[in-house]
Parts: structure tokens; C-alpha cells; sequence
């Protein structure tokens, strides 16, 4: 008796099991869950980290040898053009200081003696004892040998100083050609100081930029390459501004890519106008979002949802029944979370939430 009532009570139990199987099996996608596709804008965005510089840098040369004296200016300074920026102090050379004297003694020399001749003559003249044209000889010879005199005292004077007394531009006084601020100061007060000139650049006192015009300076993958275009803008999102963005508008893209770490980059720069609310400065790192291509008002559905199987592309439908129904679709853009459905979907269509 008791055998035969444990294998009632097995049957039962294997009767329910299968009863709840088959009631599963015929309802199992009733709590799936689905989502409904909607019309939404899609951009393609793009990331990409670069710097700030100045739009234009102007190195301050020396147009004579010798060593720093005096900086009248510091980094961080607001100069205007013709403002002091520093001193040489000239290294003359012995010889050329010799030779500078011995002309100036000797035409020195030589102005007096047309001097004395030419006040001989010019007396003579006034008293209509020698012409004109002998006289002159004389004037010219005496105008001519001042000059001379006055040059050769220039000289000396240059070759001691670096400039003479009645010269406008003293060269050993380095003045700023622009206005702007001062970024660097490479040299220290003391320093030996080389002249520009056709076979060496010289060196630098100090480094001008206008800082109200900066330039974004970035590299971009080559896949990339073909969204963008001049004048297209740009969002930076300034790092050490806690992460506050300005307008950027892409101004240059190079024609040749250049290899980077087994990949072809091209280099961009984008116009950045400093905002006096914000201040910008040369060095701050940025990434600049770009959007590459967008779709307006499209009907969408979340990437995820996608089966993908060799070159198809389908969702998973569930109807009223609560059955599945895979049904091949088309897409468009994706902006990596939503994805633009061409063809094959409606909006009352219930698309089955895949588990990824």
C-alpha cells in the first residue's frame, strides 16, 4: 500500500511539472521586455585631445653682439610695440677700436687742412680775385672731407657703444616690434648674446603672442579625415577651467598624413577666439568634440537590440500572443547607444530588449 501510494504521489508531481513546462514554453517571452522605436536626432561625435597655442609667436632677435646688461620685461608682462624689452652691453674688439682711431685722427686731419682752404678760397671769392669754379674745388672739398670726419667719429663711436649719438634706433636697445604678452624670457641678465644675421638666427630674448587669438592644434585619425571641413565648429571642453567649453572653428587641415604609432594622422588647427570672461593661455589641453554626421527627426532604437548574423541585420518582434517574430531590418547612422532604422520597422512594433 505504501508503494503504491509514493507512485501516485510521483505521478502527480511529474503531471504538474509538465503542466507548468508546457504553460512556460507557451508563454515564456510574456515578461520580456521591449521597447517601442521613436524618432530622434542622431549625431556622430568624435573626441579628440589637443592644445592651445598662440596663432603667431615673434621671437625677439639682437641685431649686434655682446652680453645682457638689463630685461626691462618678465613673462606673464603686457608690452606694446616700442616698449624697452632689454640692454646689450657690446664686447669691442681692441683692433677694431685701433683702427676706428686711426681714421678718425687722420680724417680728422684732413678736414682741417680743407677747412683752412676752403675759408682761404672762400675769402678770395668774396673779393673777386679767383671764380667761382675755383672755388668751388674748395667748398666741395671741404664739404666732403666733413663728412668723412663726421662718419669716421660715428664709427668710433659705434664700435665702442653700438650706437652713436644722434642715431634714432639704437641697436644695442631692443625694442618690441608688436604688442602682446610676454611668454618667455629664455635668457638670464649676463648671458653672451649672438647677432642676427644671414648665417645664424641669433639669440632670443624673448617670445611675443597676442593672446587674444589662440589656435586648437590636434591630430585626426585618417578614417575621420573625410567629415571634416573649414569652418566647421567645434566644442572644447578646457580641462584645467574645470571643464567649461569654448567655440573652436577649424581652420586647417594638413594635406599629408604623417605615421604615428602605426597609424596615418592628420594634424588640424581651429581659431579660438579668448573670451574675456575665460581666460585662455598657450599650454591648457582640450578635447575638442566634432560632430562628423547627424540625422534629423529619424526613427531610432537602441543599438543593442540588434541581432547581428553574417551580413543580416534583424530584430526579435513581440507580438500579441506573446510570441517572436524576427523580422530583417536596414539601418542608418549610429551615434553608439542609438541607431537609425531605414527600413523595416513601424512605431507600434515592439522590439524585444536583448540581454548582452
Amino acid at each position: 500500500m505504501k508503494n503504491k501510494g509514493l507512485i501516485i504521489t510521483v505521478i502527480f508531481i511529474a503531471i504538474a511539472v509538465g503542466f507548468v513546462a508546457i504553460h512556460q514554453s507557451k508563454h515564456k517571452y510574456q515578461f520580456s521586455k521591449t521597447e517601442t522605436p521613436a524618432y530622434q536626432n542622431i549625431k556622430l561625435k568624435q573626441y579628440i585631445s589637443g592644445i592651445l597655442s598662440p596663432k603667431k609667436e615673434i621671437k625677439m632677435k639682437s641685431q649686434i653682439s655682446g652680453i645682457l646688461k638689463k630685461m626691462y620685461v618678465k613673462a606673464g608682462d603686457t608690452i606694446q610695440k616700442g616698449d624697452l624689452i632689454a640692454k646689450i652691453s657690446l664686447l669691442p674688439n681692441p683692433q677694431n677700436i685701433e683702427n676706428a682711431h686711426k681714421i678718425l685722427t687722420t680724417s680728422k686731419i684732413s678736414f682741417e687742412k680743407c677747412e683752412r682752404e676752403y675759408l682761404k678760397y672762400k675769402d678770395l671769392f668774396t673779393k673777386n680775385i679767383v671764380s667761382e669754379l675755383e672755388y668751388n674745388k674748395y667748398k666741395d672739398a671741404y664739404l666732403l672731407s666733413n663728412e668723412e670726419y663726421l662718419s669716421a667719429k660715428k664709427q668710433l663711436q659705434i664700435i665702442k657703444k653700438g650706437y652713436s649719438e644722434n642715431q634714432k634706433n639704437i641697436p644695442n636697445f631692443i625694442r618690441s616690434t608688436v604688442s602682446g604678452t610676454i611668454l618667455e624670457i629664455p635668457l638670464k641678465e649676463g648671458a653672451s648674446i649672438t647677432e642676427r644675421n644671414n648665417y645664424n638666427e641669433g639669440s632670443n630674448l624673448a617670445v611675443i603672442a597676442n593672446l587674444e587669438s589662440l589656435i586648437f592644434k590636434a591630430k585626426v585619425n585618417e578614417k575621420d579625415i573625410a567629415y571634416l571641413k573649414k569652418g566647421m565648429e567645434l566644442k572644447l571642453e578646457i580641462n584645467a577651467l574645470k571643464k567649461q567649453q569654448v567655440k573652436a572653428y577649424l581652420t586647417h587641415i594638413t594635406p599629408k598624413a604623417k605615421e604615428e604609432n602605426g597609424m596615418m594622422k592628420f594634424e588640424i588647427e581651429a581659431s579660438v577666439k579668448n573670451n574675456q570672461k575665460l581666460q585662455l593661455y598657450p599650454g591648457f589641453s582640450a578635447v575638442a568634440e566634432m560632430i562628423l554626421d547627424k540625422r534629423d527627426s529619424v526613427l531610432t532604437v537602441k543599438e543593442r537590440n540588434l541581432i547581428f548574423k553574417n551580413d543580416s541585420i534583424y530584430v526579435e518582434l513581440l507580438n500579441e500572443d506573446h510570441k517572436i517574430n524576427k523580422r530583417l531590418v536596414k539601418v542608418g547612422l549610429s551615434d553608439g547607444l542609438r541607431i537609425e532604422i531605414t527600413e523595416g520597422l513601424d512605431l507600434d512594433d515592439r522590439v524585444r530588449v536583448q540581454r548582452n
